[in-house]
């Protein structure tokens, strides 16, 4: 059941009608602010266009490098899965 819930992000107010659990949704609105907080540390910059964007870039790079690692430890992990089976196939 979806419910209103009420996030500040950025020093806005956004009222979002979510299934999300309240908790969840705080989290990331936290999460996001914490981005922006090192965004405005790093430029000082004090526009909030600026700031949202640089900060979607920053998490967007996190999201692709934390991706691209998983990818590359499941290959490594079918690869070794792979060897061990072809290794109790011979026997």
């Amino acid at each position: 059941m979806s419910e209103l819930i009420e996030l500040k992000i950025l020093n806005r107010k956004f009222i979002l009608n979510s299934d999300k659990d309240r908790k969840y949704l705080e989290s990331l609105a936290e999460y996001v602010n914490a981005k922006a907080d090192e965004v405005v540390k790093k430029t000082r910059s004090v526009d909030s266009f600026n700031i949202a964007v640089l900060t979607a870039l920053n998490i967007a790079d996190d999201f692709m490098s934390d991706k691209t690692e998983i990818n590359n430890e499941s290959r490594r992990v079918l690869e070794k899965v792979n060897n061990i089976y072809k290794y109790i196939s011979k026997s």
